[in-house]
């Protein structure tokens, strides 16, 4: 049963033989709902907000008839009201009436052919409101919702009307129609969550003023989501390169620092253009290319301007793709684990062990996890994509120990951190696998620091707490700084690989400096991206101890963790040996 079309009812009736002798009556043309107090049908009502008519006995146990179809006006104001009463109580039927409460009575003993007739006459005079109340609406969209509230420019309806009747109108002559530039308006860092409303509002007035200054010409400007604008120029497309000029351009009048609230942020924009063929026939379908693209330019390492064209929707088939395949791929058990050891070399002893998620998918092969964690993020799916690996990662751990791995570390992202049932599952997972608290480490991004620092700190002292070590993971690249490292309860440092390929620019200056920072707050720090001898030597030189990286492993399954870890003790005491023998010679 389609549910739309069929009316919803909500009875209510303290005694149950009643509701039973109704409910016959009224199927299958409703969708009924009975309830035996007036407490359970508000319940209800909170549960169904589409129930169209209610109807109910005026004496009840409690709550009356007359004081739920009252309390009912707050969650069902739209819903139409029978009252059902006996002879006696006809003066208070009559008076709910007059007052508006409900829109007829009935009395009881009730005919089934009376009761439906009174169903049918409440229901009419619902739909006629809701009919009168979308005219309005249509009204309102043409008319007034044309104009965005905040920033006076055209609204998204606006911009789908202008692009849907210049289509309309070309395609007649099979004239070229335009092109549109869709800006994307990135703060760094993120607003907090308790940044003004009214603050931001007006920073989106002035970069659609500024934006306004330097569209001048074009057929509309229009918002089209919160941080989102789009410029619509009706003349025919130019070449490639004046489109890419012309996007950037408009980039650059939004692009600044600006002060909103107490809170200093800068604007990164990233501009999807598409230029309208002739033949195209649906705004909407416009509008998806220009996101498309903006999506692209989001991406690009240079300048953040992008063309859609047929490469950049099959590369867009191609993540949806992925994403259905990725969903699946959590769910069946699809993914796998790869490890990567980060080891001591003072005392050459493994430390930790990093778990690391790797994917090879039925068609395309191995997908890096730079590639599908994103687009994790995007479709939604990495909460269960995390809830899986700790999962993993803890039932493998105690293989770890046993191979002498003291501890296994793994990434959580912000998004599964900040989940309501995160703190549930890390102790599940536990639990589950028997694994000691200690020997487990949740490394967060620096991404955290753009986040609401009070509610981060709880969460991450609730894993403290359970025993847990914390790390900061790839510091040093975003939005971290020394000074916020003793405002988190973490344990551990994690300096990001940019520092050591770039320690001969500046990255040796940077890594002394995090490291002294860090042991002095009695945090321990590991320099990741280690690849080559001189790389190690270069980290030692800084002060350096734990070290991760490919000059010591690569990520591996665990069978062949095992494998080079026997490798590596043989290794150590080889090492071991050689030192006694110089020392005692």
């Amino acid at each position: 049963m389609d549910d739309q079309n069929y009316p919803r009812i909500l009875c209510v009736d303290d005694d149950r033989d009643i509701l039973d002798a109704i409910a016959p009556h009224l199927h299958p043309s409703y969708l009924v709902e009975l309830a035996t107090s007036g407490a359970e049908g508000l319940r209800l009502l909170r549960q169904y907000p589409d129930i169209a008519v209610i109807v109910s006995d005026l004496r009840m146990p409690g709550m009356d008839g007359s004081k739920f179809l009252a309390a009912s006006r707050a969650l069902a104001p739209d819903a139409r009201r029978i009252l059902l009463t006996g002879c006696d109580d006809m003066s208070a039927a009559i008076a709910a009436v007059n007052d508006g409460q409900i829109c007829r009575f009935l009395t009881k003993p009730c005919a089934p052919r009376t009761f439906l007739a009174g169903i049918e006459f409440a229901l009419s005079e619902y739909r006629s409101e809701m009919a009168n109340r979308s005219a309005i609406r249509q009204f309102t969209a043409r008319h007034v919702l044309g104009e965005d509230r905040v920033t006076g420019l055209a609204s998204r309806e606006r911009l789908l009307e202008t692009l849907g009747s210049l289509i309309d109108e070309r395609n007649l002559g099979r004239e070229a129609v335009g092109t549109v530039y869709l800006l994307h308006i990135h703060f760094v860092p993120p607003f907090a969550e308790n940044v003004d409303s009214a603050a931001v509002d007006e920073w989106i007035r002035a970069i659609a003023e500024q934006l306004t200054r330097k569209a001048l010409g074009a057929n509309c400007i229009a918002r089209w989501d919160k941080n989102v604008f789009a410029v619509f120029d009706d003349l025919p497309a130019s070449a490639p390169e004046a489109l890419y000029r012309r996007g950037q351009d408009l980039a650059d009048s939004a692009t600044s620092s600006w002060e909103i609230g107490s809170v200093y942020v800068t604007t990164e924009i990233s501009v999807g253009i598409v230029a309208i063929a002739a033949g195209m026939i649906e705004p909407q379908v416009v509008m998806r290319h220009a996101e498309l693209a903006e999506q692209e330019a989001r991406g690009n390492s240079g300048a953040k301007v992008a063309l859609y064209t047929a490469e950049t929707g099959a590369k867009a088939e191609y993540q949806r793709d992925v994403i259905r395949s990725l969903r699946k791929a959590i769910t069946d058990g699809e993914l796998e684990l790869h490890y990567q050891p980060i080891v001591d070399i003072n005392t050459h002893t493994v430390h930790s062990v990093e778990a690391l998620a790797r994917w090879s998918h039925p068609r395309y092969g191995k997908i890096p996890p730079t590639v599908f964690i994103p687009l994790a993020e995007a479709a939604g799916l990495i909460i269960s994509l995390g809830a899986w690996v700790l999962r993993q990662a803890c039932s493998d751990a105690r293989a770890l120990l046993d191979l002498g791995f003291p501890r296994i570390a793994l990434n959580v992202s912000i998004m599964q951190l900040l989940d309501t049932g995160f703190l549930y599952s890390l102790y599940i997972a536990l639990e589950d696998s028997g694994l000691p608290p200690a020997a487990l480490e949740i490394e967060v991004t620096e991404s955290v620091f753009a986040q609401d620092l009070d509610r981060v700190r709880s969460i991450l002292l609730d894993i403290r707490k359970l025993g847990v070590c914390v790390a900061i993971d790839d510091f040093g690249t975003g939005y971290s700084s020394l000074s916020y490292l003793n405002q988190l309860p973490v344990n551990l440092v994690k300096i990001d690989g940019a520092f050591i390929r770039d320690f001969e620019r500046g990255g040796e200056a940077i890594l002394g400096a995090t490291i002294d920072v860090a042991h002095k707050l009695h945090l321990e720090t590991i320099v990741e991206g280690v690849e080559t001898p001189t790389m190690l030597a270069q980290a030692r030189s800084v002060g350096a101890i734990l070290i991760q990286g490919y000059h010591f492993a690569r990520p591996m399954p665990l069978a062949a963790l095992a494998e080079w870890h026997a490798g590596f003790a043989r290794e150590s005491s080889e090492q071991s040996t050689q030192a006694v023998a110089m020392r005692a010679s």
